[in-house]
């Protein structure tokens, strides 16, 4: 045990605060040289503690331990709310020097890092967002075999206001001066005979402004004397549209009254003026500036008037935006499942909560798409409470929303909060048209980096099928088909990867001609095996993989038979023609493979169809490029006949569950001769599906069916 015994007297507590940095330095270094135990120094622990300066511990940017005088400072409750938290995002955006305050933070460790020790001064905020000024004294170290860093804060707030009180006389001064000055150079201008020259340089100074800035002088009352070529440019308005006008001609509505009666504020003390300025161009549309106002002083010191300079940042700002977009959710405004990916991948051991609206599209089919869009909004504003520093939220797509927890947060605080969140949204429920909409929930969790997606997912699909409200994937560590699950699910992934995914031929032989057109058949390469979609695609679809896979059938088929004379058909389901990505890359692998007037599409599920315009469309599309549409498997399930002649299409394919039997039915066979006599009315191509023999054959071709198409004319093959 150490013993730490002092009877030295401090002249202020700023030699203590450097003595007592220096003793916890000390301490570090004895705890990593012996393995020592915090615990094994005497006082260390009341000293940290108790010391009425802030000291602070960091590793790899972020904060992980300080005393009491930190917490008191920024006016923060307790440690936990540091987790995971840097000292930039405690800072102002920006810092005084015009430094993003995240670019100097990188800096200052890095130096810090390098040279082992680093004073400076730095600008935070508090809980409350009032800043306050301190000096950083921040040590590199080393804390079992890892890099950390050692800070202390002395406040220096007070010093930094007499400093400005100071600036400020001074400055008044310097001017004061300067205005001397410039008579005296004039003056000595006019003895020298010079005056032209100085003349010529200050035109030239002022062209050098102008071609490179925008600029603008207003009078005190702001209203607008002078504009150069390039304010006209970026605003849209001539030159005599402006003068004589208020200077919020150009004002953007979208900006505060507290920030222009900042900036008058700093002007009417007679100070400069930066920042980032929003501005409305005569068009209506938004452009951003680095401006610079500058009040310019008469001989008594008292405001003449303005003169701004002002530099185009639009283009920062809009990539700005265009990131913001790509991971904000349209309907909600809430962060989209491209955002949480990334999130999720910057955390050590981060915990998921999927939360999913049970029947949502019944809201959507009773009441309509708006009142569906009013309950996501309305839904994804009660969940947006629960945010906190270490709570993100998300809508990951549809019904779907997920809860992200890191830091401090254990799977078992995430279960409680969601369980306290669905109490409240029981007690308090949606409303629309002043009545309650009763919803009800199902909560997937997981927890870790890998997987943390799929996972969360998976215990989802477990509640739901278990008619549970929440399922924590911690219970399902030994469940045999959770496991396989996720394996199925890499393994798709890594077939998806390396090429594994091929296409199989079948043809379909017409009765008549004999004339052969071929059936693109998916098949995926496993563990050596060769799997149809009874095995995976289900799976695919709930693991978000489908899409993916459809476009590389969609790639291969037509890569295959664009040489090749044949036509041939693909499957489509009502969520490939639904989706306007795979639509347009459909539509320019057609165009780019020739093979648009040779191909068959065939809409599978056709029974799931329930959006006709979005279905139409897409057919109107196909079509107008040359394509035929198939329908598939007609007969089976919940087969319309309205749907044939509302879609127009051209083919119908008569499901294998009629035909195999066709030629032993009787029911059958005169069911059969319906959709035949029917399809035949409406000028279809007819094709039996499942011919598996020659009775079959020859039944089928009784009916006069166009063409076959089943194991006994010809198996599968690997075309690629």
């Amino acid at each position: 045990m150490f013993k730490v015994e002092s009877k030295i007297k401090f002249s202020n507590n700023y030699d203590f605060n450097i003595l007592l940095y220096l003793f916890c330095y000390i301490c570090l270094i004895l705890i990593e040289e012996f393995k020592l135990d915090l615990k094994d120094i005497d006082y260390y622990d009341i000293i940290f503690k108790n010391t009425i300066d802030p000291i602070l511990f960091l590793k790899d940017g972020k904060f992980i331990d300080c005393n009491k005088a930190t917490l008191d400072i920024l006016k923060i409750k307790s440690k936990k709310e540091l987790s995971n938290i840097s000292p930039s995002q405690l800072s102002p955006l920006y810092q005084p020097d015009g430094r993003l305050s995240k670019e100097k933070e990188k800096e200052i460790i890095q130096k810090c890092s390098k040279n082992g020790f680093i004073r400076f001064e730095w600008l935070h905020i508090d809980l409350n967002k009032k800043e306050f000024w301190v000096e950083v004294t921040l040590r590199k170290s080393t804390l079992k075999n890892e890099e950390i860093f050692i800070g202390s804060w002395r406040d220096i707030s007070q010093i930094k206001e007499k400093e400005k009180n100071i600036l400020k006389k001074n400055e008044e001064l310097k001017k004061r001066y300067t205005q001397i000055d410039k008579y005296n150079n004039v003056l000595k201008d006019i003895i020298d005979s010079d005056l032209t020259e100085a003349l010529l340089h200050l035109e030239g100074y002022k062209k050098a402004l102008d071609e490179s800035s925008i600029v603008s002088k207003t009078n005190t009352k702001g209203i607008i004397t002078y504009v150069n070529n390039k304010f006209c440019e970026i605003s849209g308005y001539e030159e005599k549209e402006l003068l004589g006008k208020n200077h919020n001609i150009i004002r953007n509505p979208a900006n505060s009254k507290e920030f222009f009666k900042k900036m008058w504020g700093t002007l009417e003390n007679k100070n400069i003026f930066r920042g980032v300025i929003s501005n409305k161009k005569k068009d209506g549309s938004i452009y951003y500036v680095n401006s610079t106002i500058i009040p310019v002083l008469d001989s008594n010191n008292e405001i003449k008037e303005y003169i701004g300079i002002r530099n185009d940042v639009t283009s920062l700002f809009e990539k700005d935006e265009i990131i913001t977009k790509q991971f904000t959710d349209n309907v909600t405004g809430l962060p989209n499942r491209q955002k949480l990916v990334e999130d999720s991948k910057n955390l050590l051991f981060p915990k998921l909560a999927m939360i999913n609206i049970n029947y949502f599209r019944d809201i959507n089919d009773t009441y309509g798409i708006d009142v569906g869009d009013f309950v996501l909004k309305e839904f994804s504003n009660k969940l947006s409470t629960l945010s906190d520093l270490n709570i993100n939220i998300y809508r990951i797509s549809g019904d779907l929303f997920g809860i992200l927890a890191f830091g401090n947060y254990t799977t078992e605080s995430l279960k409680i909060l969601c369980l306290d969140f669905l109490d409240e949204v029981k007690i308090n429920p949606i409303k629309y048209d002043g009545h309650a909409l009763n919803l009800s929930f199902s909560i997937g969790i997981s927890s870790g980096r890998e997987w943390l997606l799929v996972e969360a997912e998976m215990a989802l699909q477990q509640a739901k099928a278990e008619n549970k409200v929440l399922v924590m994937n911690l219970e399902n560590k030994n469940n045999d088909a959770l496991k396989k699950k996720v394996e199925l699910t890499n393994k798709i992934k890594y077939a998806l990867k390396n090429d594994n995914l091929l296409i199989y031929g079948q043809k379909i032989i017409n009765n008549i001609t004999g004339e052969t057109k071929y059936e693109v058949l998916m098949r995926l390469k496993v563990d050596d095996k060769i799997l149809s979609p009874y095995f995976f695609l289900e799976h695919a679809k709930k693991a978000r993989l489908y899409h993916e896979m459809t476009r590389k059938m969609i790639k291969l088929a037509c890569e295959y038979f664009k040489d090749k004379e044949n036509s041939f058909s693909i499957n489509l389901t009502i969520q490939d023609i639904t989706n306007e990505e795979t639509v347009e890359y459909l539509t320019n692998v057609l165009l780019e493979t020739k093979t648009n007037k040779r191909i068959i599409l065939e809409i599978v599920e056709s029974e799931q169809i329930n959006q006709f315009e979005k279905v139409t469309s897409f057919i109107k599309k196909m079509k107008h490029l040359g394509a035929r549409i198939a329908i598939d498997d007609f007969g089976t399930g919940y087969s319309n006949f309205e749907y044939i002649i509302k879609l127009n299409v051209d083919i119908l394919k008569i499901d294998g569950s009629l035909i195999r039997n066709i030629h032993k039915d009787k029911n059958i066979f005169i069911a059969v001769s319906t959709i035949v006599n029917f399809a035949k009315q409406l000028g279809l191509e007819i094709v039996a599906e499942f011919v598996d023999s020659q009775e079959v054959l020859e039944t089928i071709k009784s009916l006069n069916i166009d063409c076959a198409q089943g194991y006994f004319l010809h198996e599968p093959e690997h075309l690629i």
